[in-house]
């Protein structure tokens, strides 16, 4: 695998290097070609011809014979870059120029370097092969012209039979170097063609070892999200147990918050039944003597009829009652109402922030959990008119200040165990602080011991007996109150006096935005 990419690579970067070279090919075969062209008009020699200056020969010589050498080779290179035929024919075609060169020059030395030259740039292909064709052209060049026309190829009119052979041997020298030189280029570029294969499978590899730990990474994001959501919806449903849970453990206290009023209704109620039955007695016997088909009674009768309902009935103490009762039965409705209604708010679902009354919601916790304090302490509420509406779950933060306040409660009665009549105070306060809503549930009972206090807020930490409750009741307040809402909630305790928990609510996107930020 590798080794077959290696040799792919070895051959596409050959193939790019032969049509790099072939363009420059073409472009110094033109360039030699306007050269020869000056070189024939300016420097020819005046030897061949005597004393008389004849250049218009070797200008033609230049243009028409270098016109042929260099047509073909530029034409390749331009047409069919790239191909073995283009690269030998720019050989050949390179060295005839060498020997134009060499004929409009006169046969001075100087320009058989022009050989040297174009061997090391035909060099350029890294092919050894180019140099061959070349090399001989040079070859019979050189033995030819020593033969027919010694003065073109060496500027001497008889030149020695042994001057081609040394010209060729320094030909052949410098084929030696650069045959070597191209070997070890190949060489060269098939190792780094090895070593660059190597590198691509090592990459790809390493692709698709990435691709997939990637995929395991997203596999796990996605088993780590379905965690959270089911985590979330755990979370949830464990708030919603431990509302159920705090309603159920309250469900007797408010029975019976509804049980006394009702009762008294129903007492009344049955005291105003039987009291106007009395009463229609009475309009009974006025509406009698309408009737004509009754006999009529003397006003002495009638009156004595009547005074006697009217002992009977006791109408002073019915006058005086009666609208005692009314009044009592109203308050006993408005009582139960009150209560249904903080139920209704303390159950309401509330699944979108909105804009809701803290203190509206305080005091529906206060009504629902009144079983469970009134008994033990005082209630004394500092709730602040001023305060604008909290963007918030509301039924969330009604289990909050449930928690707290039966917290306080339960504080309460824990300190006073031994003195029951010895009633605590419950105060519950809000307060407009710039851009946070504050509130403050404060009790008098012993306080939270120092050994414990870092503990309050962890999950099913509690200091109560087995079975009076989960230990949940602050942690889900910590996680409604900081992670859902960006609020603060934190505790002041002392030993003996009590403890105040401190809640704070963002009023604007800012504050929780900037509360979020810091957490």
């Amino acid at each position: 695998m590798i080794l077959e990419r290696a040799n792919d690579i070895f051959v596409s970067q050959r193939l790019r290097n032969f049509r790099r070279v072939d363009r420059l090919f073409a472009y110094f075969l033109i360039g030699q070609f306007f050269a020869g062209i000056l070189i024939a008009v300016f420097l020819s020699p005046y030897t061949w011809s005597g004393t008389l200056k004849s250049t218009h020969i070797h200008v033609w010589t230049a243009i028409l014979l270098g016109g042929c050498i260099v047509s073909l080779p530029v034409f390749l290179a331009l047409r069919y870059p790239g191909q073995t035929i283009t690269r030998h024919t720019i050989a050949v075609g390179q060295m005839l120029y060498s020997a134009l060169l060499i004929h409009l020059t006169g046969g001075r030395i100087e320009t058989h370097f022009h050989v040297f030259g174009s061997l090391a740039f035909l060099a350029g292909y890294r092919d050894w092969k180019v140099l061959v064709p070349a090399s001989a052209v040079v070859a019979v060049d050189h033995f030819a012209r020593s033969i027919l026309w010694p003065e073109s190829v060496f500027g001497v009119l008889v030149a020695s039979p042994w001057r081609p052979f040394e010209h060729s041997f320094w030909v052949l020298f410098e084929d030696c170097f650069l045959i070597r030189s191209c070997m070890l280029s190949v060489r060269d570029n098939k190792e780094m063609a090895l070593a660059l294969a190597g590198v691509e499978t090592t990459n790809q590899e390493i692709e698709e070892l990435v691709a997939q730990r990637t995929e395991e990474l997203n596999e796990r994001q996605r088993q780590l999200e379905a965690e959270i959501v089911r985590s979330q919806k755990l979370q949830d449903e464990l708030v919603h147990a431990q509302k159920m849970e705090s309603i159920g453990q309250l469900a007797a206290g408010i029975a019976h918050e509804i049980n006394t009023p009702i009762q008294y209704i129903g007492d009344n109620t049955r005291f105003a039944a039987q009291s106007y039955k009395g009463l229609f007695k009475i309009v009974d016997e006025y509406a009698s003597q309408l009737d004509l088909n009754v006999e009529a009674k003397s006003w002495n009768e009638r009156a004595a009829i009547l005074q006697d309902l009217l002992n009977e009935l006791d109408i002073e103490f019915l006058k005086e009652e009666i609208p005692r009762a009314m009044v009592q039965t109203l308050e006993g409705v408005e009582r139960v109402a009150e209560i249904v209604r903080a139920m209704k708010d303390f159950s309401h679902p509330g699944g979108e922030k909105s804009p809701a009354d803290i203190n509206k919601a305080i005091e529906s916790a206060i009504t629902v959990c009144k079983n469970r304090w009134k008994y033990v302490a005082d209630m004394k509420l500092e709730l602040d008119e001023s305060l604008p509406p909290v963007p918030c779950y509301v039924s969330e933060l009604n289990q909050v200040f449930l928690n707290l306040v039966v917290n306080a409660a339960d504080a309460i009665a824990e300190a006073n165990k031994e003195d029951p009549n010895n009633a605590g105070v419950i105060t519950v306060a809000t307060h407009h602080a710039g851009e946070w809503a504050e509130i403050r549930i404060s009790d008098t009972g012993a306080g939270i011991p120092e050994d414990i206090q870092r503990k309050v807020f962890d999950p099913f930490f509690t200091t109560k007996a087995v079975g009076s409750g989960t230990g949940q009741g602050l942690s889900i307040s910590h996680d409604v109150i900081v992670n859902k809402h960006h609020g603060d909630i934190r505790f002041n305790t002392k030993a003996g006096e009590g403890t105040t928990f401190i809640l704070r609510l963002p009023l604007t996107e800012a504050a929780a935005r900037i509360r979020g930020e810091a957490a």
